[in-house]
């Protein structure tokens, strides 16, 4: 004898668990900047604020986060942004090639130990007190034209960046190109690497390319948030 139909299709009872994979506080925290970012959009009637607003609220109702669960199941985030720098590529390069400033605008960065002229020590930000640590070697250095690198064998994430400087013609101006990508590894310690992956989104490298911007151009780091940049960053 057959069992029914309801019996059949019927989820387990764990089914809401395994879909979700942010904790409760995770959940609420998205729910109020959901609900706070929709009520900026109403007031500016910013179709941008709505859309994220709407993914935050979401993101907060279902417990779940695609980025998570790419990262969870061996996927990669990979992020590419070009942003126009008004300084010569020579000036432009220096600043990136010296791998320990990444930190002062690379937000996600909390600082890199140059080892020598190829390999450096890597820490990222977490929850403290903990750290995420690896090690990375150049694999490609081409002055004042590009960069590339790569985290070591056996990191416990495999990240990978290059970052190209071309010359805009007639302008005393750089066009920056940067490529990233991180993958988690699998199981509880891919978990965990892939929650603070998930910060590295589009919209926090764009600003952190702002912040370069302003460091190379003026020294220092912008200090009025949401003011215009005065460029557009693809």
């Amino acid at each position: 004898m057959h069992q029914s139909s309801s019996e059949t299709v019927s989820a387990p009872p764990d089914a809401e668990a395994s879909f979700a994979n942010l904790g409760p506080a995770e959940r609420w925290l998205s729910l109020a900047a959901g609900v706070a970012l929709l009520g900026v959009a109403i007031r500016r009637r910013s179709i941008p604020f709505f859309l994220g607003g709407g993914a935050l609220v979401l993101r907060g109702v279902s417990g779940f986060c695609p980025v998570y669960h790419a990262l969870q199941s061996g996927g990669a985030v990979e992020i590419e942004k070009t942003i126009s720098v008004f300084r010569p590529p020579h000036e432009v390069y220096a600043m990136w090639r010296n791998l320990e400033n990444l930190p002062r605008f690379i937000s996600h960065l909390e600082s890199i130990t140059a080892d020598d002229d190829k390999r450096s020590h890597w820490v990222a930000r977490i929850a403290t007190p903990a750290r995420l640590e690896w090690d990375a070697v150049i694999t490609e250095d081409r002055e004042n034209e590009s960069i590339s690198w790569q985290s070591a064998p056996g990191s416990e994430v495999e990240h990978a960046g290059s970052v190209y400087f071309r010359a805009v013609p007639g302008r005393s101006a750089t066009e920056v190109r940067v490529a990233l990508s991180y993958k988690a590894p699998g199981g509880i310690a891919g978990g965990a690497v892939a929650k603070l992956l998930s910060t590295v989104t589009d919209h926090r490298i764009k600003e952190d390319l702002r912040c370069f911007k302003a460091i190379v151009e003026a020294g220092e780091r912008p200090t009025t948030a949401g003011q215009p940049a005065g460029v557009t960053i693809h």
